[in-house]
């Protein structure tokens, strides 16, 4: 029997498919260059973010390198389709019955309380503990300091399907990195201590689509962090400034999907609400700030100069969009508040997405709030200090960012 025509017929059918991919490949590579052309430039720049990761006297390879890893970073990000690409892959996975997908580099199971989790695999922080330690005791030494933990998703065993604890190890790091930290007299204020223990339902504390909290969490933390400054700094704030029963809110319903959720699409899972919180009373409020190449000077009540209103509009053709959580200061370099009314106390916070909503509302509490991100472009710590001279220093950071993990909002 003669099988050269099926043989061809295989040869042109894979020439075919061949020809599509390529096709569907550089289509997809150029579309990305259009749309993205300007973050894929900046993903190859040497910014003092890339520089922070270098090793000690880097050469050029360290530097090629760097400059490689952040081009894949942003091509990974910004990929086109990558949305309804991650909506198949999800929903492939869903439909084999698997309880943890894995999207990419992670593995994200649903709780058992019905919230989108990473699992997160070991990583030693005692190296992060150290140089913690060592900021405190030369540039800080100066400083009442206290160090804030936020803890992501998971805040108790029961919420993880039985079976599956042994994959996440976000409890040891915790205790690992906070033991190493205590050890040097450094005061911390545990989030795992305040969130569970403050009478509001851990619900309304954590995003169901997202790793970080929501802002009542954030709200909780401030409330908690002022009482610690009263007590290591004799700062005099008034806590019940920070009481959420005394705040006016507006819910913005259904609004929010998170970085986990943009994985497996509102078929899977709702958006979270958004809640709006501003006082009771009248405020004046002055806030400066740097997002990006933007700088803002604004002032008025503190609803006007505190929330980004921008925010909160769904997306076009949406009823939801991914970037209403960045509606109190997460995605600035540096936000500087000052509340004549409130008590004679600076406040340097050094900051990351969970912590820039608390920066936003201590500043009801205390008369400036400095809130700086060190992993954006912006002048040395010592800088800051010298010109603002603060009361206190506060590091609030989440897990993800002492394991150097990547993760942000723009």
């Amino acid at each position: 029997m003669n099988k050269t025509p099926s043989k061809a017929l295989s040869r042109a059918v894979a020439a075919v498919l061949a020809a599509a991919f390529l096709g569907f490949v550089f289509t997809a590579f150029f579309t990305m260059l259009i749309q993205s052309g300007d973050a894929l430039r900046h993903s190859v720049q040497m910014t003092p973010t890339m520089k922070k990761k270098l090793p000690e006297n880097p050469d050029r390879l360290d530097r090629l390198s760097a400059r490689i890893n952040g081009f894949t970073s942003a091509a990974a990000a910004n990929m086109w389709l990558k949305d309804d690409m991650g909506y198949v892959n999800s929903t492939f996975q869903y439909a084999l019955g698997k309880k943890v997908i894995n999207t990419g580099s992670r593995n994200m199971i649903r709780l058992n309380s019905g919230h989108l989790y990473d699992l997160t695999d070991y990583k030693s922080l005692t190296g992060n503990a150290r140089d913690i330690a060592a900021l405190r005791n030369t540039t800080l030494k100066d400083y009442p300091f206290l160090f804030v933990y936020e803890h992501p998703t998971l805040y108790d065993a029961a919420m993880l399907p039985q079976d599956y604890a042994a994959l996440d190890h976000s409890a040891e790091m915790a205790g690992e990195v906070l033991s190493a930290l205590r050890n040097e007299g450094i005061p911390v204020l545990d989030s795992r201590d305040v969130l569970p223990h403050c009478g509001l339902p851990m619900n309304d504390l954590l995003m169901f689509t997202d790793q970080h909290w929501s802002t009542l969490a954030a709200i909780v933390m401030g409330r908690a962090i002022a009482g610690e400054l009263n007590e290591i700094a004799g700062a005099g704030l008034d806590t019940s400034l920070l009481d959420p029963a005394h705040l006016q809110t507006l819910r913005h319903e259904k609004l929010f999907l998170g970085k986990y959720g943009q994985r497996v699409g509102t078929r899977f899972i709702q958006p979270d609400d958004i809640v709006e919180y501003w006082p009771e009373y009248d405020t004046t409020v002055t806030r400066d700030s740097v997002r990006g190449d933007k700088t803002e000077h604004v002032a008025g009540s503190f609803r006007e100069v505190i929330t980004r209103a921008d925010r909160l509009e769904p997306a076009p053709g949406k009823t939801w969009n991914t970037y209403a959580y960045t509606y109190y200061g997460q995605a600035e370099s540096y936000d500087i508040m000052y509340n004549a009314a409130a008590p004679d106390f600076t406040i340097l916070l050094l900051k990351d997405s969970y912590s820039a909503p608390i920066g936003r509302f201590l500043s009801l509490a205390a008369r400036r709030v400095v809130c700086l991100d060190l992993r954006q472009e912006v002048e040395p710590l010592e800088s800051w200090l010298e010109k603002y001279r603060p009361d206190a220093v506060v590091m609030s950071y989440s897990l993800q960012m002492l394991r150097d993990d990547e993760y942000a909002f723009n």
